[in-house]
């Protein structure tokens, strides 16, 4: 049954013509949610905003979703538009952050004096309060992560410290003082910052978020018997991305120590990922690829593999990306990153290289080849897309 014949018949028997539309086009919006086609959601939710405009945290939250899944022209577009119709303070603030956070993931170092300058004329509009604590962390990130005044962020978050917040507000800018003292290498206080949020949040998202932090403070620290206690226990974490990242690092401490009892490429490999978690891509890039000249054949290859593949990708020399996912898919066939090459390749074609083809042979794999992978739906989606499957 095509989509608009399922519309039509969960609206007809509605009595109000203006209820049977908001239903019909909030399941039209829905739809389009679940296949991530944020731009036709945000334009079915524009139709229920004029209807309802109590409506409109639905659109900050689909430009939310947006900037999650990197679609950062629909992004902006759905943002903007609640910066032109809202008053209400706590959205303006919230469509200011998404923005900007946008604009510092693709931003160059000479488009940075300018972030700065927004940051700091936004939190001089809205003021140092616990309202505008999201902002207040992202100007601290900032400043640490692109600016590399770090002593300024942590500066900057201890002071919001001191703000009548709650609990979660709390561990919030902890959680930021925890990632700020992990690039500065002060793994011990990283530490404890992030265990105090795993206390205060028990079986909260945070907490657990808290707990993949800390051990990935502690590889950093090139503490790998500790890591290793810990991302165990992490694999059965109910966060499908935190057992995945868990999964894959316990899997990299495991094999490598049983092949090196001194860790040599592990501790390298430490050493360069702790370079691309404080966004020294092209330092970060040369390490791993000295780990890929000195360890070849190793067990440490594969993720070194996947590491310098998504560097190349994210500066969109995507030739380049390819040929490393290809040598994971011809080299490590019965590895862990197999699914990963496959759909990040399957990416590139179609995002970047337009070849359709290519891009729907590999998301084919994915499905037949990896039914657990975490991009399992959504390769399931884009092949059937590819495919021209019409009906829901």
């Amino acid at each position: 049954m095509v989509l608009s014949q399922l519309l039509f018949e969960k609206t007809y028997y509605l009595e109000h013509k203006n209820r049977k539309m908001c239903i019909g086009i909030n399941f039209l919006s829905w739809f389009f949610v679940q296949q991530k086609e944020y731009g036709k959601a945000f334009v079915q939710e524009k139709a229920v905003y004029k209807r309802n405009p109590n409506s409109f945290y639905n659109i900050v939250t689909l430009g939310s979703m947006a900037m999650e899944e990197k679609q950062f022209e629909d992004a902006k577009l759905i943002l903007e538009f609640v910066l032109e119709n809202t008053q209400d303070v706590e959205l303006q603030m919230k469509a200011h952050h998404f923005l900007i956070s946008m604009e510092m993931e693709s931003a160059t170092s000479k488009e940075y004096p300018a972030i700065d300058l927004k940051l700091q004329e936004l939190l001089k509009k809205y003021g140092i309060s616990p309202y505008s604590i999201d902002l207040q962390i992202l100007f601290a990130h900032f400043k640490s992560f692109y600016l590399n005044q770090s002593k300024l962020g942590i500066e900057l978050l201890q002071n919001t410290l001191k703000l009548p917040l709650n609990v979660r507000e709390q561990s919030k800018v902890k959680m930021e003082l925890a990632d700020i003292m992990v690039y500065d290498e002060k793994f011990n206080q990283a530490i404890l910052y992030y265990a105090q949020v795993e206390d205060n949040l028990k079986n909260d998202v945070l907490a657990h978020e808290a707990s993949l932090k800390l051990a990935k403070a502690n590889f950093y620290k090139k503490d790998f018997d500790w890591t290793l206690q810990q991302v165990k226990v992490l694999k059965q974490s109910p966060s499908l991305l935190i057992a995945n990242d868990a999964i894959e690092m316990f899997l990299l401490i495991q094999d490598n120590s049983a092949e090196d009892s001194l860790r040599v490429a592990l501790q390298a490999y430490a050493t360069a990922d702790l370079k691309l978690y404080q966004n020294k891509k092209e330092e970060a890039l040369q390490l791993f690829l000295a780990i890929l000249q000195k360890h070849k054949g190793e067990s440490i290859e594969e993720g070194t593999l996947f590491k310098v593949g998504k560097i190349y990708e994210e500066k969109g020399d995507f030739n380049k990306a390819l040929a490393y996912y290809q040598n994971i898919l011809d080299n490590h066939k019965d590895g862990i990153y197999k699914d990963e090459a496959l759909y990040f390749s399957a990416e590139i074609y179609r995002k970047h290289l337009l070849d359709n083809e290519k891009a729907k042979a590999l998301y084919e794999k994915v499905v037949l080849e990896h039914p657990d992978s975490l991009y399992y739906t959504e390769s399931r989606k884009q092949y059937r897309t590819l495919r021209g499957d019409s009906t829901i």
